[in-house]
């Protein structure tokens, strides 16, 4: 932890320091910072992928990999320091019922080349694997996932059905941590959004608040979210869902950020929208001793 507050301190002063002799340099070196990825994760895939594809998205290469399914195609997309395996909880029963799955390692993460990332880049993968993709039925996207998800089909890629987990409706809390944890003045703070906004013009992107995009869009969603989520706020999740017209909200409680990807009941919810196999109104939330979800309405 000493360690981190020292890392913290230097870069904080290394980025003021630029920003004396230039502002727009500083900017330019704190957005790069922002978009590192850390860290990857390798994937652990089972039931093991059928094939393993590589594709171009812009100037990035993207890994996929895929388990071939006589009916339509569904794509898992992760989060930010995550991988492919982190969804591989709905591939056996996505598998089971006849789909194509596809899941993706957004660039700079598992065996997709790269060490930083910025969400126009992560939107451009997603939308490139929609459109390359055969008959695609849906997304099952979680957490920085959710707005490339989301973003893409604001471009225009096909997206009928999107299962959307533990999603941001906006990244611009997690820029404003970032600014204030390095204590980056004004001057500087203001050259990082020039950035962020030239960023999401080249690539085709009007904004990156989802509430915006949302409305737009004509697939139905199912928006799930945990109630203790300490990375995303539940908020988030209350604002994407009323923003989608077409959107349902399921709410978790006790599995936090990331354990809902793997709780069964979750699971198979997630894959009965994807497929089409609706709950009747007169079902009951599942209710257990540990934790709960519900469909909100």
């Amino acid at each position: 932890m000493a360690q981190n507050r020292t890392n913290v301190r230097i870069l904080s002063g290394l980025i003021s320091a630029a920003g004396v002799v230039s502002p727009r340099a500083a900017g330019r070196l704190a957005f790069e910072l922002f978009c590192i990825t850390g860290k990857r994760r390798l994937p652990r895939l089972a039931p093991r992928p059928d094939a393993v594809e590589r594709f171009r998205a812009g100037s990035r290469r993207v890994t996929s990999y895929l388990w071939q399914g006589g009916g339509p195609t569904v794509v898992l997309v992760h989060g930010w320091g995550g991988g492919s395996g982190d969804l591989a909880a709905f591939i056996a029963p996505l598998r089971d019922a006849g789909r194509r799955v596809v899941a993706l390692d957004l660039p700079a993460h598992g065996r997709s080349p790269g060490r930083r990332l910025n969400l126009a880049q992560a939107a451009e993968a997603v939308e490139m694997c929609l459109r390359r993709e055969p008959s695609v039925e849906a997304v099952i996207a979680h957490s920085f996932g959710v707005p490339a998800t989301v973003l893409a089909a604001g471009k225009g890629a096909p997206l009928p059905r999107a299962v959307l987990i533990s999603g941001p409706v906006s990244m611009e809390p997690y820029l404003q941590h970032f600014e204030q944890v390095l204590r980056l003045t004004p001057g500087i703070r203001s050259e990082i959004r020039a950035r962020v906004r030239r960023v999401l013009t080249e690539g085709g992107i009007e904004t990156m608040e989802l509430s915006v995009v949302a409305p737009r869009l004509p697939g139905r969603a199912l928006v799930v979210h945990d109630r203790g989520d300490r990375e995303v706020p539940f908020l988030s999740a209350q604002a994407l869902q009323r923003a989608w017209p077409r959107a349902e909200l399921l709410v978790t409680e006790g599995l936090g950020h990331r354990r809902l990807l793997a709780d069964p009941a979750v699971v198979e919810r997630a894959v009965r929208f994807v497929v089409g196999w609706e709950r009747t109104e007169q079902e009951q939330p599942v209710v257990t001793p540990v934790r709960r979800f519900e469909l909100a309405s």
